[in-house]
Parts: C-alpha cells; structure tokens; sequence
C-alpha cells in the first residue's frame, strides 16, 4: 500500500503559495493544449512554437554533425530528423501535460513533489476527487491527437511523394521540362496538358499548406531518386516556358500552377530562413541548356511560336526568377546531394540576361 494515497479528508484549503502553483500548473496544462490545438488542427499559415523550435533544433544539430559524415551515415542521419522532431513534439506535450496536472495536484490538494505521492494520488486515487478524472481525460485526448497528428503528418507526405514518383517516369532533371511539354504538345493534347498543370498546381497548394503547417515535413527525405524540389522546378518550368512561347495558346491552367508554385517555394525558403540574392535571370539547373534549342524542340514538337526568342526569353526568366532561386535554396539547406537545382555560379546568376542563342 502506498502510504502517500490521500483520502477527501486530508484535503485542505490551499494557502497562497499553494493557490500560486496551482495557477502555474493550469497555465502549463492550458498551453500544452494551445500549443496542441495549433499545431494538429489549426496550424494555418504558421505552426505552434513548440513544434518550430523542436524542429529548428533538430535539424540545426543534424545540419551541424552531417557535412562531418561519410555520405551514407550523413544521409542516415538527416532521415532520422523528421521523424524524431515528431515525437520530440509529442514527448514534449505529454511532459508538459503531466507536470502540469502535477502541480495543480500540489497547489490544490497538498501532494507533495514526490514519486510515491505523486503517483499514489494519480494512480489510487479517492472517490470524489475530479482533478484525477480531468487528468485521465486530457491525456487520453491527448493522446488522440497525437495520433492525429502521425495520420496526417504520414498522410502528407504520401500525397508529395505519389506524384513525385508519377513523375520520375517522365522527367529526371529541370531541362526535362520541354521535352515533357514537347511531348504533350506533340500527342496533340492541350486539354491533357491542362489536366497535368491542374494537378500540379493542387499538389503544391498542399505542399504549401501542409509543409508550412507542419514543419517536419519540408524536412522529411525524399522517398524517391526524383527530389520533390526538383520535380516542382521540372513542372513550373514546363509551364514557364508554355507561357513564355504561346501565352494565348497556354491553357487554363497554366498560370494558376506558376502562382501556386512560386508563392510555395518562397513560403517554404522563408521557414527554413533562405534568402536568394536579387538576380535578373535564374539559371539553376539550367545552366548547360541553350535556350533556342529549347524553343526549336517545343514549337517543333507543335507548341505555336506566339512570341520571338528574345521576348520569349525575357517572359520565361521573369517567371523563373520567382520559383527557381528558392527551390535552389531550400535544397542546398536541406543538404540534398543530388538535386540538380543547385545555385549555379556567381557569374551565371548575377549577372544580366543572356541572349538567347548562348547555353545556358
């Protein structure tokens, strides 16, 4: 028997210093739950504090031993960071709920900072003591929610991963982009191409919802050789250059997909904290193709010629500029080794527009 168990009479009124631990352990409990409800169900545009600084913690430590690592202990150890700042959150809500309830215990009913009484009182607890059956019932919940949380958290990431892998298929790298259009325009098919930007452009507002809403997510490892980063540059700038050669001819979709993905890119920078220089034109990834041959493979493919190289170029870049950089940025943050939207030089990217019939 344990000699802590309190029973109803022992009960006494609490003085000040009790009244003051119990406020602190009703404030504790209450911001567990904030903090919960913020981050599991109404994330919004931003995630709670706790789960920022988990994640930010984590992932600086990892950042901090991983270029120290032969490549596959390094990449062993970046894929451990999403997951474990999952349970860190979770562990961290769970011990602030129950120091919380601890210290109410203390401030209401005299327990005093013990492991025998304070698990005598949670554990055997008397007849009419509601504080105990709150604690049960937060906990439970809270557990509910951190299941919830796993479920929507894997949810997402499944949805990013599926079309990466669709896409793998079709294109490898950024300069894929025109042999993918090429081939969508060659099969005569503008409705289908519309249909393939429609689905892209929802794939990156979730992205955008889910990655900023959840954190651990932008640094969940790719589960396919296509990086997701470079599968959202490879796509925009199928679209990119749709609407830099044939804007009229461009289909419904097509702008709504730029929009969706330069507004996820650059949230998606912010949070990580990168900032890409201001640069006239943006090379990344497409340093080693030439422009007019680009255009030469998509009007020849059948994409109408509604613009001349020069303007062509211009309007492509002008959109580029947008999405490009920042892909670069969060995949150089994220110590992805084989993204091929790496920054290109300084000369290249600093520097102003190049005419169209050079490489770039």
């Amino acid at each position: 028997m344990l000699r802590s168990r309190r029973q109803p009479e022992m009960k006494r009124e609490p003085g000040v210093q009790g009244v003051l631990v119990a406020i602190a352990g009703g404030v504790l409990v209450l911001t567990v739950w904030l903090s919960v409800l913020r981050t599991v169900f109404i994330p919004r545009q931003r995630s709670s504090l706790t789960a920022r600084s988990v994640v930010w913690l984590i992932i600086a430590t990892s950042r901090r031993i991983a270029p120290a690592l032969p490549l596959r202990a390094r990449e062993r150890l970046l894929d451990l960071g999403a997951p474990l700042a999952l349970f860190m959150i979770s562990a961290c809500w769970l011990v602030g709920s129950m120091a919380g309830f601890v210290l109410l215990a203390s401030g209401i009913y005299d327990v005093p900072f013990e492991s025998d009484a304070v698990s005598g009182f949670f554990l055997l607890p008397s007849p009419g003591e509601p504080l105990v059956l709150v604690a049960i019932l937060s906990t439970g919940l809270l557990m509910a929610a951190v299941t919830t949380h796993f479920v929507r958290f894997t949810g997402a990431y499944s949805r990013r991963e599926q079309l990466v892998a669709r896409l793998a298929g079709q294109a490898a790298r950024p300069p894929d982009a025109e042999a993918l259009l090429a081939d969508y325009v060659r099969a005569g098919s503008r409705d289908r191409l519309d249909y393939l930007f429609a689905e892209w452009a929802g794939w990156l507002s979730d992205i955008w919802c889910t990655h900023v809403g959840y954190p651990a997510l932008t640094f969940a490892r790719p589960a396919n050789s296509l990086c997701w980063i470079r599968a959202a540059v490879i796509v925009l700038d199928t679209a990119g250059l749709t609407l830099a050669v044939a804007p009229d001819w461009a289909p419904p979709s097509t702008r709504s997909l730029i929009h969706n993905g330069s507004r996820c890119l650059q949230q998606l920078a912010k949070q990580v904290g990168v900032t890409p220089a201001a640069a006239p034109i943006s090379l990344h990834g497409r340093e080693e193709q030439g422009f007019s041959e680009t255009v030469q493979l998509v009007t020849g493919a059948g994409l109408p010629k509604q613009r001349d190289e020069q303007k062509a170029w211009d309007a492509f870049q002008d959109l580029r500029i947008h999405y490009a950089p920042y892909a670069a940025g969060i995949a150089t943050h994220l110590l992805y080794s084989d993204v091929d939207v790496t920054p290109g030089t300084a000369e290249n990217n600093a520097g102003g527009p190049r005419p169209p019939h050079t490489d770039i």
